[in-house]
């Protein structure tokens, strides 16, 4: 009763949580740094960020950060641990979950399980007005329940032939195997504007022919020097780099983030979240098996 009436508060007050997953059809197209930056410079325009982070090791978002994970979300599904004992304090005040495996155990959970983990985010004591996800890349069938489960989703691709046959393949699956229609597309590591348009116009020529589904080109990130230091540095080049070109181009898709509609009724809730996860990975395990290439 207390959480459905925290619940309603919030629904009622206006306020919201906006969940954005950022994923990719491979690895190796930049999308952590590009997480990282977006993360960065959301909350410099005041925003209390969460990155729930799926991936694990040195090139996950803690690992990058310099962080060290003692605990993860299979932690706190199992109730060792409370969410904001898992949780990692980072630059600009941005808090990292790392999911670790926890979020492949999902789908076996049972109802009290569930219960617990759903009410574990319902009652965070810190105010939460950004999600973002690092969803580990590929379209295998274990690594779509955090696409599918968020309001929005945001592919990272970058020039490179592969990376776009990967992504109109992640697009491909999410639409006709889960009936996602709403994409955003970053294009990381061009050379400049041009090459950017010229990537997303190649993805979306061949989406709009043999799919019914909406591509948003939210913009490019160049190749910069300045966002290959920060990144050794295990910060975020909005932080140490703020003249950068890309630290530029990171506030720029900051703000469009923000002037995004606010998801409907129930949907802004960070528990709402946490049970379409949940729904979602069933609904993923079920699936026979979905092939690396489309």
């Amino acid at each position: 009763m207390q959480d459905q009436a925290e619940g309603l508060r919030r629904l009622l007050s206006g306020a919201f949580v906006r969940i954005v997953t950022l994923a990719s059809g491979r690895r190796g197209v930049g999308k952590t740094t590009v997480l990282i930056n977006l993360a960065a410079a959301l909350a410099k325009r005041g925003k209390q960020v969460m990155v729930l982070d799926e991936h694990q090791g040195a090139h996950s978002v803690a690992g990058t950060l310099g962080l060290t994970p003692y605990f993860d979300l299979s932690h706190v599904v199992r109730g060792e641990r409370t969410l904001e004992q898992v949780m990692l304090s980072g630059p600009e005040g941005i808090m990292v979950v790392p999911a670790g495996s926890g979020v492949q155990s999902l789908a076996a959970l049972g109802a009290e399980e569930q219960a617990s983990l759903v009410r574990a985010f319902g009652q965070l004591s810190q105010p939460v007005d950004v999600v973002l996800v690092d969803a580990a890349a590929g379209v295998a069938s274990h690594v779509l329940p955090l696409s599918l489960a968020a309001q929005e989703l945001v592919l990272v691709v970058d020039p490179q032939p592969a990376s776009m046959t990967d992504a109109y393949a992640l697009i491909k699956v999410l639409n006709q195997g889960f009936a996602r229609r709403s994409f955003h597309i970053i294009v990381n590591r061009v050379s400049g504007p041009e090459e950017g348009e010229a990537v997303f116009r190649n993805v979306a020529g061949v989406a709009d022919r043999f799919l019914k589904v909406t591509l948003d080109y939210m913009g490019c990130v160049p190749r910069d020097e300045k966002l290959r230091r920060a990144t050794q540095l295990g910060r975020s080049a909005v932080d140490a780099f703020p003249a950068a070109t890309a630290a530029q181009m990171f506030r720029d898709l900051a703000e469009e983030v923000d002037q995004w509609p606010p998801p409907g009724g129930e949907e802004g809730q960070l528990e709402i979240f946490m049970q379409r996860l949940i729904q979602t990975s069933r609904a993923a395990a079920l699936e026979p098996g979905v092939p690396g290439r489309i």
